[in-house]
């Protein structure tokens, strides 16, 4: 009797256990880790789990997976190079939160629960993601962008790399998706940059226009050039097959005027020989 009494407790103490732990028990996965804070302190779990109690605790979550943030720059927005012309950008900047107890928990105090939510984890961190393409772009011109579009979203992440580790954030890659001089139409020419730029600019149309016009112009007589030299040769050819045509007739007539005359000179040798 005894013995079932106390396999009935253990049964029921069984069940309670698992009632508490399916109710209070919160785990962290790969994706997402748990940061708990009230009674005992804050304790940060990356792998594992917690005991979260009503009044005594509270659990919040920390996205673990990593984000993609889109930033455009265009129009009277777009980004300003060294030889002072606009360019539009867009730029993808892949983060996630740093995997230790540290990153977790500056990611928490400083982003609260925008880790989860892309829109807003960008519209958090818009104003240093744009700074850093800003002040590299200022290095290059419009050009050594295109050229070196590598080497400038190298220099973009080296400049975050400290801004975002203080939100608990690691850069993974940054990717220069579009660059493109921006359109004159949508410049204001009574900016100073813009003015600057749109000299820069016109001057670099017009030469390009003149030596297009040059080269256009050079391929026109060199293929005028080509045709003359083929329409001289074709007329050489003509005038030597002519003469050669020429030359034949005469060694013709020549040869039958020579044999009409050795044919004449043997029948007058005949009939001298026939009168003696």
């Amino acid at each position: 009797m005894v013995w079932f009494v106390v396999a009935v407790l253990l049964l029921v103490l069984l069940i309670l256990a698992i009632i508490f732990l399916n109710k209070f028990y919160r785990k962290a996965t790969r994706e997402v880790a748990l940061i708990r804070t009230g009674a005992g302190g804050q304790r940060v779990v990356l792998d594992g789990g917690c005991i979260s109690m009503p009044f005594l605790h509270k659990v919040s979550e920390v996205n673990m997976k990593t984000t993609r943030l889109e930033i455009e720059r265009q129009g009277a927005k777009s980004m300003i190079t060294r030889d002072r012309l606009r360019v539009d950008a867009t730029a993808e900047f892949y983060v996630r939160v740093q995997p230790t107890p540290e990153g977790v928990a500056t990611a928490a105090q400083a982003l609260a629960g925008k880790s989860f939510r892309a829109s807003e984890l960008a519209e958090t961190l818009e104003g240093k993601l744009v700074d850093a393409l800003l002040a590299v772009a200022a290095r290059y011109s419009m050009d050594e962008l295109q050229d070196k579009r590598g080497e400038y979203a190298g220099e973009v992440s080296e400049m975050l790399e400290d801004n975002l580790a203080k939100n608990g954030l690691v850069l993974e890659s940054v990717s220069m998706t579009r660059i493109d001089q921006t359109p004159f139409n949508v410049l204001d020419e009574n900016n100073a940059f813009n003015a600057l730029g749109m000299r820069r600019l016109a001057e670099i149309i017009a030469v390009n226009k003149k030596e297009r016009a040059a080269i256009e112009s050079d391929a026109e007589v060199s293929v005028r050039q080509s045709y003359l030299d083929a329409t001289k040769r074709k007329l050489i050819i003509e005038q030597e097959e002519e003469q050669a045509s020429i030359d034949q007739q005469r060694h013709i007539e020549t040869t039958r005027a020579t044999s009409q005359a050795e044919v004449a000179e043997q029948q007058a040798a005949a009939e001298l020989r026939r009168e003696q």
